[in-house]
């Protein structure tokens, strides 16, 4: 429970409160259905590092060319869409490539299925559809999954990488960490300081006691830095931040 408080007040000053409440609504009201092209298609599992074995989530999936692809890259993969029609071409088509039981699709809102287990997820929708997910993503994803949009970015989460892909614009998010707050450090040679981090999704800047730190970085669950000429970094969890020889305990 203290790990989802702290997740759900960084979405709130995050996200902002002009993207809740998180309405779902049927494709045929939201996102037409245009397909990606097969070279985006690759470019955005090249962009993610889709690896063998992940597990990719496509929202949105509409003939499934995204999943069925993942899965020829060795990953396991599932497309959610709202269109029974589209559902069912997506299933026959992977019958047709020989790919049942390796990729699945099913009918259901890109709002309430679970993104738990997702390393990857890929979009292709509109703007104002994005920025209604973007709560979704960051509380469900865990910290260094990767988010993969063609044509739209998340609004004021700016993209780690952005590319034109055969002159369509596809954008990259890793999933932040939840690091803002306050944290008693120890370091094994026995310093001890309070480490004090303000966040917003990847950025993050703060105070070891009264000095500022320098250098600061989030990348998915690692957070660099330095202070005082000493350079940090450690693995962020829910309620510790450990590295090699220092570990940092969150304060309520």
């Amino acid at each position: 429970m203290r790990a989802l408080c702290h997740r759900r007040t960084f979405l709130l000053a995050a996200a902002g409160s002009a993207a809740f409440p998180v309405v779902a609504r049927a494709r045929d009201a939201d996102v037409p259905y245009v397909p990606t092209p097969p070279e985006v298609v690759e470019g955005m599992l090249d962009m993610a590092g889709l690896k063998p074995g992940e597990r990719l989530i496509d929202l949105g999936s509409g003939d499934g060319r995204i999943p069925m692809a993942a899965v020829r890259r060795g990953a396991s993969a599932l497309g959610v869409e709202i269109d029974s029609d589209l559902v069912a071409r997506a299933r026959a088509k992977a019958r047709f490539a020989g790919l049942e039981g390796r990729v699945h699709f099913v009918r259901d809102d890109l709002f309430t299925v679970s993104l738990r287990d997702a390393d990857v997820v890929t979009l292709y929708l509109l703007p104002d559809v994005n920025e209604r997910l973007k709560p979704k993503l960051l509380s469900e994803m865990k910290p260094g999954a990767r988010v993969v949009s063609h044509a739209f970015d998340m609004g004021d989460w700016p993209p780690d990488e952005h590319r034109e892909v055969s002159e369509k614009h596809v954008y990259l998010w890793t999933i932040p960490a939840i690091a803002g707050g306050d944290w008693r450090l120890r370091r094994s040679d026995g310093f001890s300081a309070t480490l004090a981090i303000a966040q917003r999704y990847s950025r993050v800047s703060g105070m070891l006691d009264s000095r500022a730190i320098r250098d600061a970085k989030l990348a998915g669950a690692t957070l660099s830095f330095t202070a005082d000429g000493v350079a940090y970094r450690g693995t962020v969890g829910d309620r510790a931040i450990v590295g090699d020889s220092w570990r940092a305990e969150r304060v309520d």
